[in-house]
């Protein structure tokens, strides 16, 4: 019988080969790097193990994940295409992210869902992973799980983008301290307004973004987003941020 210790050391190789596999790493040496690392036992459990995670995310009956491809694939192809060449930089990694997220907002399943953006150099492929907070931890915020995603991707850049809601201000208000608010309280404030925020950095922290967005619905029923640029987005959960 599999103890404690074993599937802990299946769990952390199947990310490590995630991981690696989003990063096109050489097959060959990957196998080799992993099996020297974890042994064929436990790297062979790892890969039927993230096999089947794949089969069930790619399944047609999984939302999330027909959600993610339904909402990328309306993203400006020829924008798409530059991603993993020369020309492409973080500053169109994060234009990239707030136009595929808009997407999501306008999502029936999307809507509120939030997403971590991995931007890895030379890569063509962007990394884009869901937090799907777990059962009983409601009250957390989703970017409790931010620093756990970037440590363990390690890529170049990453975007985290999520609606959530603020405290209306009103010209001769004055700014209320959010720390007198419990986490999903402020909601329940019938002066709240919901909001879409994009924050991000470089690994190198040389390149970042924290930009609020005030979202507006239509007169056809469409969300638009207009940004919020007289306020100060640096402190949003600052201590949260990677």
């Amino acid at each position: 019988m599999m103890n404690d210790k074993d599937k802990d050391k299946i769990l952390e190789c199947t990310k490590e080969l995630q991981s690696a596999m989003f990063r096109d790493e050489n097959p060959s040496k990957l196998f080799t790097r992993l099996k020297s690392k974890y042994g064929i036992p436990t790297l062979e459990l790892s890969m039927k193990l993230l096999e089947k995670s794949r089969l069930d995310i790619e399944s047609p009956v999984n939302p999330i994940a027909e959600c993610i491809n339904r909402c990328m694939s309306k993203v400006d192809k020829n924008r798409m295409r530059e991603v993993g060449k020369d020309s492409f930089n973080v500053d169109k990694f994060y234009e990239l992210c707030i136009e595929g997220y808009k997407h999501f907002m306008n999502d029936e399943i999307g809507r509120a869902l939030p997403i971590v953006f991995l931007y890895v150099k030379d890569n063509k492929k962007l990394g884009v992973l869901p937090i799907e907070m777990p059962d009983g931890e409601r009250e957390r915020s989703p970017m409790d799980y931010l620093k756990q995603i970037v440590y363990q991707e390690n890529p170049d850049a990453y975007c985290f983008c999520g609606e959530a809601s603020m405290h209306g201000i009103r010209e001769g208000d004055e700014h209320i301290n959010p720390s007198g608010y419990e986490y999903g309280d402020i909601i329940k404030d019938p002066s709240s307004k919901d909001i879409m925020i994009v924050q991000g950095n470089t690994k190198k922290g040389d390149n970042n973004i924290n930009i609020v967005y005030d979202i507006i619905t239509n007169k056809d029923g469409v969300l638009e987003f207009k940004e919020i640029e007289d306020l100060d987005s640096q402190n949003m959960e600052s201590e949260k941020l990677p």
